[in-house]
């Protein structure tokens, strides 16, 4: 039993991707038969990825390989932070597939739909329990791939778009994050998540060169600004269920690297030379994660199409989690309370951001409208749904008592710890930050839902129905957890976040602090009432001012630095194609460029990087 036991990441890796053949097999006998099977899987995944985690809560680390597997073989490893993981992935996803159900009961290529989601299942889970940065590789650019139909679902113009925006910059992402698996390999002889910095400094190598090509091959998955342009274009166009994937789990891959880097790979104790690499990684990556919060909550609230927001949403709340990540790398032995906020959360991430998406499929479905100016006075025909958006709102606000207060609380500590251990006054410029884009955040949620259940009617609702039964068990779901792991705080963190504190060393007397966090003390609770009163203010000004501010689409990044380099790109190889061929038609405008004008970039930068360090 135990030598099967091991092959158990194998199987929940499995089930998924083989599952997806099953499923499409199924359709042939009916959309009944489709459906069933579609659950059947997603739900025989959610109970392989809860039998694995409790195997792995009790301290044991299950690995399998297929040695023979692409010339070098693939590994699985699975401990606590990717068993944990990877339920919150299965959890979401089969809540996400019940609700898919009714939602795409009459949108086309359901089969190939339903299909791809199980197949995407399979591949984001094969990122979190990779044993090593080669096989988390292979798996990322599968999921890029299958999570790309779900994004051109629609297969319009607007969809292909968007799909090719996501498509180009993942790839690229991809091969710039290959390039520093190849660096790693060269320097250390392996891919293992082990710590790597001396092999690199030994070799002559910089880290900051592997911590440039690690930001551009993880920052396009985690929408760090700016290479967050594909989550604004992709949102909008994707089905409801494939949106809350993309966003509450897919771009949690990014993080997931992050993390391995920054605590694993690029990590050094205290003390030793090589800490100051660490900590200055870290503090890089607390401005990062500053200025993407910030940007995105900023984005959001001038935004008025629903998914829109809470696409530039994801995009400021992964600002939250790379901001305590650094802290935590900056603090290193002290950053205890920043990486068990960071890990929380990116689970309550996963789960209040999923709710709202399916919140505004839900919306969306009853009545055909996502633009905040058009809708209003929902809440007489849709009640139900009201009552479960202010939840998600309360959630993602980090009201005390929802989910959300708990991570921003340990948040919060971490970065006011870094001032007090280190006190440099940029330090509490930070935290201003963070506050401040609390605000900005209940500033953009309570604008959804004002303008779409409270607000005017623009229109007639009559005959707009509420939830249906389905749909209100899926999003009461919803609403049992973020209470829970709100009103029970110190349990959930005792539970979750301790055991991985306890995986890396950290300061004994910070760990110990981890146990009785004052998390109902006047100071912390008086957060929510401060983001409150700033989002209060903003949308005052946003009301009063807000149809004089026009930001031109020329200060976006996309037109002040992408544009011109996909440009400069196609017009290289139109030109050696005009020499060796005669002529060559002009490609489409915008970002949607073709494969040889985005393949040429991406290998000019693998080339340079290999030829400058003598690697090929």
């Amino acid at each position: 039993m135990a030598y099967l036991l091991k092959y158990l990441p194998l199987f929940v890796v499995s089930v998924p991707l083989l599952g997806s053949f099953a499923v499409f097999f199924a359709a042939r006998k009916g959309d009944q038969a489709r459906s069933l099977t579609t659950g059947a899987v997603a739900f025989l995944t959610l109970a392989a990825a809860l039998w694995q985690f409790l195997l792995v809560r009790g301290g044991e680390v299950l690995s399998c390989s297929i040695p023979v597997c692409l010339g070098v073989g693939l590994y699985w490893k699975v401990d606590f932070v990717s068993g944990c993981f990877s339920v919150v992935v299965a959890a979401v996803w089969f809540l996400s597939t019940v609700f898919g159900r009714e939602y795409m009961a009459h949108e086309h290529s359901k089969t190939r739909f339903f299909s791809d989601s199980v197949f995407t299942l399979g591949t984001t889970l094969g990122v979190f329990i990779a044993g090593d940065l080669l096989t988390l590789f292979v798996f990322f650019e599968l999921m890029t791939f299958s999570s790309y139909l779900l994004v051109i679902h629609e297969q319009d113009r607007e969809a292909m778009s968007a799909g090719n925006v996501y498509l180009y910059m993942s790839v690229i992402g991809g091969l710039i994050l290959l390039a520093a698996v190849f660096v790693l390999q060269y320097a250390a002889g392996h891919t293992r998540f082990e710590p790597m910095l001396a092999a690199l400094v030994t070799k002559g190598i910089s880290p900051w060169l592997v911590l440039a090509l690690v930001i551009g091959g993880f920052g396009v998955k985690a929408g760090l600004i700016p290479l967050h342009i594909w989550l604004p274009r992709a949102h909008p166009v994707a089905p409801a269920p494939a949106s809350a994937l993309l966003s509450a789990l897919m771009i949690k891959t990014g993080a997931y690297g992050f993390f391995r880097f920054l605590f694993t790979i690029l990590s050094a104790p205290d003390g030793d030379a090589l800490f100051v690499f660490q900590q200055n990684f870290g503090y890089l990556f607390i401005w990062i994660g500053a200025g993407t919060m910030f940007a995105g909550a900023v984005m959001g609230i001038m935004s008025t199409s629903m998914k829109k927001v809470l696409a530039y949403s994801s995009i400021s709340q992964m600002g939250y989690i790379l901001f305590a990540l650094g802290t935590g790398a900056f603090l290193g032995s002290h950053g205890a309370a920043a990486l068990a906020g960071a890990w929380l959360h990116a689970i309550n991430h996963a789960f209040f951001k999923s709710f709202l998406f399916l919140l505004a499929g839900a919306v969306f479905l009853h009545t055909g409208e996502l633009d905040l100016d058009k809708l209003g006075g929902l809440r007489k025909q849709m009640p139900w749904a009201f009552g479960f958006f202010l939840v998600a709102a309360a959630s993602i606000t980090g009201v005390p008592g929802f989910n959300g207060y708990v991570s921003k609380v340990l948040i919060h500590e971490a970065i006011l710890e870094a001032y007090h251990l280190h006190g440099w006054p940029m330090l509490l410029w930070l935290e201003r930050i963070f506050v401040f884009t609390g605000g900005l955040t209940a500033a953009y949620i309570t604008k959804l839902w004002l303008k779409t259940f409270v607000a005017k009617p623009k229109q007639s609702w009559d005959g707009v129905q509420d939830l249906s039964l389905r749909h209100k068990g899926v999003f009461a779901v919803y609403t049992a957890v973020v209470l829970f792991i709100g009103t029970q705080a110190q349990r959930v963190v005792n539970a979750l976040a301790l055991p991985v504190v306890g995986e890396i060393r950290f300061n004994p007397g910070d760990v110990d602090h981890l146990t009785h966090v004052p998390y109902w003390s006047g100071h912390e609770m008086q957060s929510a009432l401060v983001s409150y009163a700033i989002a209060a203010a903003v949308l005052i000004l946003v009301w009063k001012f807000g149809d004089r501010v026009k930001v031109p689409k020329w200060l976006s990044v996309e037109y002040l630095f992408y544009k011109p380099v996909f440009r400069a790109a196609q017009g290289f190889v139109e030109r050696r194609g005009a020499e060796g061929e005669g002529t060559k038609e002009a490609a489409g405008a915008s970002l949607s460029i073709d494969g040889a004008g985005a393949a040429a970039v991406v290998l000019a930068v693998v080339l340079v990087i290999f030829l400058w360090y003598g690697i090929v």
